[in-house]
């Protein structure tokens, strides 16, 4: 039967879960809910991602040889037992390898066995990877404590300056109006409850109005420019090596827009170093269980790269 490797990306919005052969041929992609256990717990992480696992090779023969899952580097499920009990199906033998979500996002887009990764998503992290270890970090904290210039930081920052501004009874700008509008609020009371009543995380959601207002709307750019900020600070504080890549990840920073645009020139202007594209972290994932198998073949990794266009 065919050998087969299992990949995984957990994150604070989805779940997804890919299998290849040991060619790097993609034979199946599967999506589910939010698994990142630092927010959904260990227990409902484990559920999720078996579950998205069984789904993955439901349409697939042949015998799983290696399991990868990429999570959040901090996260408490790395050493828990239960985690590592549940998080797979019960037909499957394979003890999972745990990775940084940092790690699958740098492997996503490079075969090279050093060099960085700053992932922007709902959270945000960076970190320098040599052969496969996050060896050094900054930031990945979490919503309460860090994750500046994420998702989660964008649209925090746009209720904040919507609340100010409501507040001082203070005409609105095209950002806060469309703050109310997303929110289902008309004041300030309104919107106060709303953010409260919903998950913590639940703000993320307005992160893309800062992108769409940050063109004319000086409080947007404002939001937009801080974050460029804060993210290239996370990487220029790692002291890059100038001649490993330096790999983004995370839709803040792989989308087009104000604050991918924004880090881009701050990085251009103080450091050479290549500047790489992150497309999935199950690409990284299954990079890593395949590269156990057949050692570094770069061929591997790049039709990894060239089978998951059609899936991904």
């Amino acid at each position: 039967m065919t050998d087969l490797v299992v990949g995984a990306d957990i994150g604070g919005t989805s779940t997804r879960v890919g299998v290849a052969d040991l060619g790097g041929g993609i034979l199946s992609l599967a999506t589910g809910g939010p698994g990142n256990p630092n927010s959904v717990g260990v227990a409902e992480s484990a559920a999720q991602i078996s579950a998205v696992v069984d789904s993955a090779l439901a349409t697939v023969a042949g015998t799983v040889v290696a399991v990868v899952i990429g999570l959040a580097g901090g996260s408490r499920a790395a050493t828990d037992k239960s985690f590592l009990r549940h998080a797979l199906p019960e037909h499957l033998a394979v003890r999972p390898v745990l990775v940084s979500d940092v790690t699958v996002a740098f492997c996503s887009a490079t075969p090279a066995t050093a060099g960085y990764a700053v992932v922007a998503g709902t959270g945000a992290v960076a970190g320098h990877v040599v052969d496969d270890e996050l060896v050094e970090q900054r930031d990945g904290w979490g919503w309460l404590l860090g994750d500046d210039g994420s998702g989660f930081w964008l649209g925090r920052a746009a209720v904040r300056a919507t609340l100010h501004t409501l507040q001082r009874e203070l005409p609105l700008g095209a950002l806060q109006r469309a703050v109310l509008v997303a929110a289902e609020a008309s004041d300030y009371a309104g919107l106060l409850q709303n953010c409260y009543r919903a998950t913590p995380t639940w703000v993320a959601q307005f992160a893309p109005l800062v992108t769409v207002h940050a063109e004319r709307d000086p409080v947007a750019a404002a939001i937009a420019d801080q974050a460029a900020d804060l993210l290239a600070e996370a990487v220029l504080s790692l002291d890059p090596v100038p001649d490993e890549p330096i790999v983004l990840g995370g839709s803040v920073l792989t989308t087009s827009g104000p604050v991918s645009r924004g880090f881009r020139t701050r990085i251009a202007a103080r450091l050479p170093n290549t500047l790489l594209r992150s497309t999935s972290g199950v690409i990284g994932a299954l990079w890593i269980g395949t590269r156990a198998r057949v050692l570094n073949e770069p061929a591997v990794h790049a039709r990894l790269v060239a089978t998951a266009e059609g899936l991904l």
